[in-house]
């Protein structure tokens, strides 16, 4: 997605429009992940871990959640991740309790903030219609083109992140979850310990590869992409669109 971004701003007519978009975008993703990852820090820290607290990670600050992989992961196939915050789940009152929630607190952070940004659309929609004529590309209009591009982009990079995460592979927050309800032992736990990231790394690659040459090849693509609009269709059926 960055890479399209960045070609087509050099391709475009109107570089300062492309620009724009790339700094929305950018936003976008740094809002969706940095948020995910303070998410899972902060009900970590209300269930009694204070991990992420002494190594400074319930912060606001893009820079102590950078990880150089998750970005060019970002800029190659057009999601990525944050530096994981670190848990120990040993601290926590009730484990169970708390490594589900812990788990779920990240995809449910990414959930509301793509709520948010169509709900800002909707109403922005609601009072000024869907176009806004400008007689000229003057400030007015790059803010506005701005602030749409970037509640568009905030919406669907928040969900593809949710959905991303919600695969119960190892080390996603889905497989947490699952790890958690199989205690004390379980064959498929067992396997992605070994194989997970390797699983999940093969099918991120295939995915990229086979896609191009039919979208229908790409299943991680595919279930994505699923995911992303029936959570829109939603959220425009909750706000009557």
């Amino acid at each position: 997605m960055l890479i399209s971004l960045i070609m087509s701003l050099v391709s475009s007519d109107d570089l300062l429009l492309g620009f724009v978009a790339v700094i929305a975008y950018l936003i976008a993703i740094c809002g969706a992940i940095v948020l995910h990852e303070l998410a899972h820090g902060l009900v970590a820290y209300w269930n009694g871990d204070y991990t992420a607290k002494a190594a400074g990670r319930l912060t606001l600050n893009p820079v102590k959640h950078f990880d150089l992989i998750g970005f060019l992961m970002l800029a190659v196939i057009g999601f990525g991740w944050a530096k994981p915050v670190p848990i120990d789940s040993r601290n926590f009152r009730d484990y169970k309790k708390g490594m589900i929630t812990v788990s779920l607190a990240g995809v449910i952070c990414n959930f509301l903030q793509a709520f948010l940004a169509t709900a800002f659309i909707a109403i922005l929609a609601a009072i000024v219609g869907d176009t806004i004529v400008f007689e000229s590309k003057n400030a007015g209009y790059y803010f506005t083109q701005f602030f749409v591009m970037l509640l568009s982009y905030s919406a669907t990079v928040n969900l593809t992140l949710m959905a991303f995460n919600l695969i119960p592979i190892f080390p996603l927050d889905g497989f947490r979850v699952v790890e958690t309800l199989a205690k004390p032992y379980n064959k498929y736990v067992e396997f992605n310990y070994r194989y997970g990231q390797l699983l999940l790394l093969g099918l991120l690659i295939l995915g990229n590869v086979l896609g191009r040459f039919s979208p229908y090849l790409d299943i991680l693509g595919l279930y994505m992409n699923a995911v992303r609009d029936a959570m829109l269709k939603l959220f425009s059926l909750i706000l009557g669109g």
